[in-house]
């Protein structure tokens, strides 16, 4: 009986400081915003319909995407841990998953030590974390262009990424394994991305690249190796004075059709500037403005090459923290030549918007005739 005691009494032991080594944290963050729309096409049931007008809504978005997720770690000993991600995206105004996928933001598992983290599995590309910092307004989702900036594979699957921070200075590189069969090549997708920030200052230069299918190559059907290629680079740079905080950035964009049939992008080129202030009048509010700029210089539309009208998107937004956890936010932006935060533009070659779909234009990109749209919102944000 004795023995058992002290066998049941070093077992405890053992699991405590197993518990001790390793933890797992529930987290997220739930928003929602009410928001008014001017100019915008009818949508029913994700389809273009007859009929426009003004819209007022709610969203499931606003300063941050609803989502939640686990995050845990265990130390393996030497210094070495392993690492995982599992994050969800989920509809606040109904309730519904995002994405269609129940860890469709991330899901990844790694090891990381003082050199850096290695991680395998769906995760954000290397120009869009190390260029986190260096927009406007943080990739808000409702109201910053970001499919825009990042292009439409910001997130990729099958992805092998390395992360390394020296000092001031975060390395970020991957490789994404193509999905065909019998392919490496085939939508595959490769990038690096650099920050270094020190004394109030900051600068980031990525680039990324996808190797983009046509149709009959996404699905399998085509043994053609002549892929498309979806190539951005990145330059941006910030600077804190005060409490005032300045960002830039360009961004480089070229993409090229496959060699045959059709893209699953469309094909274009466009050079795109943005500029942002900060201004954190008290320590619970900050106020920013913003702008965005896109220097279309090819879009090939059916086939045809046209230079459409570059669109423009301005904003200002406010945000006040109420709580260490809970703030409201209000904002106002505009676009023209465009919906707004672009949706319309045409990034997949349908030229379907199920957004902000703009009153006066179903096609890739808005005619200069159209009119501008719009924004007003108000929202709530709680992190968890």
């Amino acid at each position: 009986m004795k023995g058992w005691w002290i066998t049941a009494a070093a077992a405890g032991l053992m699991a405590q400081g197993a518990h001790a080594q390793s933890s797992v944290t529930l987290y997220g963050v739930v928003t929602a915003s009410l928001q008014y729309v001017n100019n915008s096409q009818n949508v029913s049931g994700g389809v273009l319909a007859p009929g426009s007008g003004s819209r007022t809504m709610l969203n499931s978005s606003g300063i941050a995407q609803s989502r939640f997720g686990l995050r845990g770690t265990e130390e393996l000993g030497g210094g070495v841990q392993a690492l995982f991600v599992l994050e969800n995206q989920f509809n606040t105004d109904n309730g519904q998953m995002g994405q269609n996928a129940i860890f469709g933001r991330q899901a990844f598992v790694g090891l990381k030590n003082e050199l850096g983290r290695i991680t395998f599995g769906r995760q954000y590309t290397s120009s869009f974390l190390a260029l986190g910092s260096f927009t406007p307004v943080a990739y808000a989702p409702e109201f910053e262009p970001v499919v825009g900036m990042a292009g439409p594979n910001f997130r990729e699957n099958n992805m092998v990424q390395y992360h390394g921070k020296f000092g001031p200075l975060s390395l970020h590189t991957h490789w994404s394994f193509g999905e065909r069969t019998g392919s490496l090549a085939a939508g595959s997708a490769y990038g690096i991305g650099v920050s270094y920030y020190t004394n109030g200052f900051g600068v980031a230069a990525a680039y990324d690249e996808v190797k983009t299918l046509n149709a009959a190559q996404a699905s399998g059907a085509s043994g053609s190796s002549d892929y498309g290629r979806d190539m951005r680079a990145f330059l941006a740079g910030s600077y804190e004075i005060g409490a005032f905080k300045f960002v830039a950035g360009y961004r480089w964009g070229n993409s090229v059709a496959p060699g045959e049939g059709t893209p699953t992008l469309l094909p274009h080129r466009d050079d795109m500037y943005w500029a942002g202030v900060h201004w954190q009048t008290t320590p619970a509010l900050r106020l920013s403005l913003a702008y965005y700029y896109d220097d279309i210089k090819r879009a090939d539309i059916g086939g045809a090459s046209v230079n459409p009208v570059n669109p423009q998107q301005y904003l200002a937004l406010a945000d006040y923290r109420l709580t260490k956890r809970t703030d409201v936010f209000a904002g106002v932006m505009y676009a023209r030549n465009a919906s707004l935060n672009w949706d319309n533009i045409g990034y997949l070659p349908n030229g379907q918007s199920v957004g902000y779909a703009p009153a006066t234009s179903q096609v890739y990109y808005k005619r200069p005739d159209a009119k501008g749209q719009l924004g007003i919102s108000l929202g709530i944000r709680t992190i968890f």
